[in-house]
């Protein structure tokens, strides 16, 4: 017998008022039997078992168990009576439903500009333009007419810039070299020109300025 099933036996005894020599008088047996009980020394014999669970009122399997039976069947009787309010507690209160409409966004379907004729095929004028430059300047006219190539970006980016209202789309960069080459081809303004490339941090700075206001 454990110590456990000792103490137990001690406190059933002790709920019931009895002293170990009232016990042992009333199961026909010494003190020191009753005492050898409480200290886990010795176990009661079946008889015993059944005399302790009448006197005490439970049953042998509780003793046996040192009241475990009893507590859990306690702690379910208990939890069904929470789980009984809970239920009626709920069944008083009104249902209450909630219902989330989702909202459908209504966009607008993308449609794609139309572009005409002369936007798609500026390339190819250009190369033409180029032929016909060096065609009739000679080779004064291929050294600089190429530069009319460097229209092609000025020329979508600059209608792109202008529909979306978004000045940084512009190839401003190729905008100042073309200047800066015409200025240097045509009226050898090399030098002091450069300064032109300076302006370009200064126009995505405006650009950037504007966007954030």
């Amino acid at each position: 017998m454990s110590i456990k099933q000792g103490d137990y036996l001690k406190e059933l005894r002790i709920q019931n008022h009895l002293s170990q020599e009232k016990l042992g008088e009333q199961l026909g047996l010494s003190r020191q039997s009753i005492s050898k009980w409480e200290q886990g020394y010795a176990m009661p014999d079946t008889e015993n078992l059944l005399k302790l669970s009448e006197l005490y009122g439970v049953s042998v399997d509780t003793i046996l168990k040192c009241g475990e039976t009893e507590e859990a069947d306690s702690k379910e009787a208990s939890d069904n009576d929470e789980a009984k309010a809970e239920n009626t507690a709920s069944d008083d209160k009104p249902e209450t439903k909630i219902i989330f409409i989702e909202k459908q966004e209504h966009k607008e379907p993308k449609t794609h500009k139309k572009r005409g004729w002369f936007f798609i095929s500026y390339p190819i004028w250009m190369v033409a333009l180029y032929a016909v430059i060096g065609s009739c300047f000679g080779v004064r006219g291929w050294i600089t007419g190429w530069l009319v190539l460097l229209t092609i970006p000025l020329f979508y980016t600059g209608i792109i810039a202008f529909e979306k209202k978004k000045p940084v789309i512009f190839c401003y960069p190729v905008f100042v070299t073309l200047v800066y080459l015409i200025l240097g081809f045509f009226a050898n303004l090399w030098h002091p020109m450069w300064i032109l490339f300076l302006t370009i941090p200064i126009f995505y700075i405006i650009c950037v300025t504007i966007k954030i206001k």
